[in-house]
C-alpha cells in the first residue's frame, strides 16, 4: 500500500497539536479497521477492550468509531458499546471499512447513533479488501487495486476540515429484504454453528482463541472447542497458522468457502495487534 498523502495527514496532526482530544474507537478482524483508526489516532481504543469497563462515559473535541460493515449493518459488538456508553464531542465521526457494496450501512448506523443519543456529524464508508470467506477468494481480493489510500486521504481531508456528511445509501442489486436476510444469518450466529474444525491441522496453539472477542474458544482434554454467541468476524478463521479452523461447507446448510487455503490480514497490521485488541 502507498504511503496516506503527507500534506493531509499532516494537517490533521497539526490540527491535534492545536490541543484537541480526538478519542477513536474500533473493532477489527483482520486488521483493515485497525489501519484505518491509526489513521487518525496513534492510540486508537479497542471496542472489546472498552467493553470490559464498567465506566463507559467519554467526552472530547472529537470522538470516532471505526468498524466494518457486515451485510449493509454494523457488527453487533459496536452497536452494544454504542448502546451502553455516553459520547459527548462538538464532532462525532464514522468510517465503516467494506469490501464489495456499502448499500444503506451509513443510513443504518446514523439511524442506530440516533437512537441511543449520538450524532454523527460525518459517516463514509471506505472499500478495502473484502476478507468475507464464504464469497471471495482472499487470494484474488488482495490483488485488486480498490483504491484504499486516495479514499482515507480523502476522509482525513474531510474529518479534518470537520466536514459534515453522511453517505448516501448505494443499494445496487440488493434490497431492504435481503439485507435483512443477511443480517438475520450473521447477527444470530453461534461458533457452533458457523465453524468446523480440521483436527488433523490443529496444534493447539490457541491463537483462535487469543483472537476471538467473545471468548468462544478452549482446550479441553480431547482437543479444541468452541460455543457460544459469536460475532461472526472471522478473526479465527483467518488468523489460524494452520488453516485448522473452517466454515462448514453447503451440504451442512452453510455456504462453507470459496477458497479454504487462503486467508487475509492487513499487511500493516500483526496478529499481536489483533490479540492485543480483541483477546478476552
Amino acid at each position: 500500500m502507498a504511503g496516506i498523502a503527507p500534506l493531509t495527514h499532516s494537517a490533521i496532526i497539526k490540527d491535534c497539536q492545536r490541543g484537541k482530544r480526538r478519542l477513536v474507537f474500533y473493532f477489527t478482524a483482520t486488521g483493515n479497521s485497525l489501519f484505518v483508526a491509526r489513521q487518525f489516532s496513534d492510540t486508537p481504543l479497542s471496542i472489546p477492550q472498552e467493553l470490559k469497563k464498567t465506566d463507559l462515559v467519554y467526552e472530547a473535541d472529537e470522538i470516532a468509531f471505526v468498524c466494518p460493515d457486515y451485510a449493509g449493518a454494523i457488527p453487533k459488538i459496536v452497536r452494544e458499546f454504542v448502546s451502553k456508553g455516553t459520547f459527548k464531542a462538538p464532532y462525532i465521526f464514522s468510517v465503516i471499512t467494506f469490501g464489495n457494496a456499502c448499500v444503506n450501512v451509513a443510513e443504518y448506523w446514523d439511524e442506530f447513533c440516533q437512537e441511543h443519543g449520538v450524532k454523527n456529524n460525518y459517516i463514509r464508508p471506505i472499500l478495502m479488501v473484502d476478507n468475507y470467506l464464504p464469497v471471495f477468494d482472499m487470494n484474488q481480493q488482495i490483488t485488486i487495486d480498490k483504491h484504499t489510500d486516495e479514499n482515507l486521504a480523502t476522509i482525513l481531508e474531510e474529518v479534518g476540515a470537520h466536514k459534515d456528511f453522511i453517505a448516501p445509501a448505494e443499494m445496487g442489486f440488493f434490497n431492504k429484504d435481503m439485507l435483512k436476510g443477511m443480517q438475520d444469518q450473521h447477527f444470530s450466529m453461534t461458533a457452533e454453528r458457523l465453524l468446523q474444525l480440521r483436527e488433523d491441522r490443529c496444534v493447539q496453539c490457541m491463537t483462535c482463541a487469543n483472537v476471538c472477542p467473545h471468548k468462544n474458544f478452549s482446550l479441553a482434554d480431547k482437543g479444541v472447542s468452541f460455543s457460544g454467541n459469536c460475532e461472526y468476524c472471522l478473526a479465527c478463521v483467518h488468523a489460524c497458522p494452520q488453516k485448522a479452523l473452517t466454515l462448514r461447507s453447503a451440504r451442512e446448510g452453510w455456504p462453507g468457502e470459496r477458497n479454504p487455503e487462503a486467508r487475509y490480514r492487513h499487511p500493516k497490521v500483526t496478529l499481536a495487534d489483533i490479540v492485543r485488541s480483541n483477546k478476552q
